[in-house]
C-alpha cells in the first residue's frame, strides 16, 4: 500500500509503497475513503520542537481524522462488521485508569494518540483499535467522516457555551475556528465575530456564518469587540489560535459573568491577571482536550448528516496522497484552511 512516512527529524514525509497492516485480536482493519490535515500535521511536517515532546518514535505513519470501510476485523471485536463505514477517534484509551474508569477516557492517564504514538491513516489502509473506532451510520456521507474528529472540540465548546442569543467571538480561524463559527451559528448565536490576521479565512468565516470580521492588523480588537457590544464584551468567546498575545487581550473584551474556552495551544506560558479577569468578572475559563467519547460523536454526526452545517466553504482543497508535497505548502502558508488528500 502507499503511505506518508515520518523518517526522521527533518522536514516532510516520504510516499513509500509498504505491506498492508494486519489487525490485532482488538483492531480492526480500514480501507481509507479521505484523511484530512490536522494543524498538529502540519507540525510533524516541519518537524517543530513540539513533535520530541508528543512522537514516541520513528519511522512511523502520522494522521488521524480518517474515514473508510472496514475489511478485516480481529477475533475478539464486537459490534463491527467487515463492510461497516467507520471513522478513527485519536485518542486511545487503556480502559483502566482513574480517568477512564470515571467516565473520562478522552483524557486517560495512559492514553496512545492515533497518528502521533501510534500509526496512524495517511495511508490506503490502516489498523485502528476498536476502542477508537467509531462505527458511523450506514447512510452517513463517508466524504464527511474525517471532519468528525476535527469537528468534537470545538462542538463541545460551543455546547458548554449555551450560545443561543449570545455574543461569540472566535480567535483563529483555521479549520477548528470555522467548526466553532458554523456550529454556533446553527445553535442561534446572535452576534459572532470571527478574529484573524488572514484574509481568506476572514472571508471563510464571514460564508461559515461569522456576522462581524476582524482583522487585528487592520483594527484594535478589543476597542472593536466593547464597541459592538455596547461596551458589555462578549458573552463567550472560544479561542483557537494558540496565540498567546491573542489570548492574553481577550480577558480584557470578557464579558462579565462571561465564559472563555481554550481550545489553540500556545507555545509559551500566558501571563493573566486573575483577580480583575477571572475572580472580579466571574468568568467561567476552560480548556478542551479531545472529544467525549461518544457523546460528541453522536451529535457531530447528526449535525453533519442532517445538512445543519455546510462545511463546503472550510474544506478548501482536495488532492490525491500523492500530491500530500502541495497540499502541506498550502496548509502551511495559510491559503488553505481543511485540506483533504484521497488515499
Amino acid at each position: 500500500m502507499k503511505a506518508l512516512v515520518k523518517n526522521g527529524e527533518e522536514e516532510g514525509f516520504d510516499l513509500e509503497d509498504i505491506a498492508v497492516p494486519e489487525p490485532g485480536d482488538n483492531d480492526v482493519l480500514v480501507k481509507l475513503h479521505s484523511v484530512a490535515i490536522c494543524g498538529s500535521d502540519l507540525k510533524l511536517y516541519k518537524w517543530t520542537p513540539w513533535c520530541k515532546n508528543v512522537v514516541k518514535s520513528l519511522p512511523f505513519i502520522p494522521g488521524h481524522e480518517g474515514a473508510g470501510e472496514v475489511i478485516e476485523v480481529g477475533k475478539d471485536v464486537r459490534g463491527i462488521s467487515i463492510g461497516d463505514r467507520v471513522a478513527a477517534e485519536t485518542h486511545i484509551a487503556c480502559g483502566r485508569c482513574w480517568q477512564c474508569t470515571h467516565g473520562r477516557p478522552h483524557t486517560c492517564q495512559n492514553m496512545e494518540l492515533f497518528g502521533h504514538t501510534v500509526n496512524g491513516c495517511f495511508s490506503e489502509y490502516c489498523v485502528i483499535p476498536q476502542v477508537a473506532t467509531r462505527k458511523l451510520p450506514a447512510d452517513f456521507p463517508l466524504e464527511k467522516g474525517c471532519l468528525l474528529e476535527p469537528m468534537g472540540i470545538p462542538l463541545r465548546a460551543v455546547e458548554a457555551g449555551d450560545v443561543a442569543g449570545e455574543t461569540v467571538t472566535v480567535i483563529g480561524c483555521g479549520p477548528i475556528g470555522q467548526f466553532a463559527i458554523g456550529i454556533s451559528k446553527i445553535r442561534g448565536a446572535e452576534k459572532i465575530i470571527a478574529v484573524d490576521i488572514n484574509k481568506k479565512r476572514l472571508n471563510i468565516a464571514g460564508e461559515m456564518g461569522a456576522t462581524h470580521l476582524i482583522n487585528p492588523k487592520l483594527k484594535p480588537v478589543s476597542k472593536s469587540i466593547l464597541k459592538l457590544t455596547d461596551g458589555n464584551g462578549a458573552g463567550v468567546i472560544i479561542e483557537a489560535s494558540g496565540n498567546g498575545n491573542a489570548l492574553k487581550e481577550a480577558f480584557h473584551y470578557l464579558r462579565v459573568g462571561g465564559k472563555f474556552f481554550l481550545i489553540g495551544h500556545p507555545p509559551e506560558p500566558v501571563e493573566v491577571d486573575i483577580s480583575p479577569q477571572i475572580i472580579l468578572k466571574e468568568a467561567t475559563v476552560a480548556g478542551f482536550f479531545g472529544r467525549e467519547i461518544w457523546k460528541t460523536w453522536d451529535i457531530a454526526e447528526d449535525i453533519l448528516s442532517s445538512g445543519q452545517l455546510d462545511t463546503r466553504p472550510m474544506v478548501t482543497h482536495t488532492f490525491p496522497m500523492e500530491e500530500f508535497e502541495k497540499a502541506f505548502e498550502l496548509g502551511i502558508s495559510g491559503e488553505g484552511c481543511k485540506i483533504v488528500l484521497i488515499p
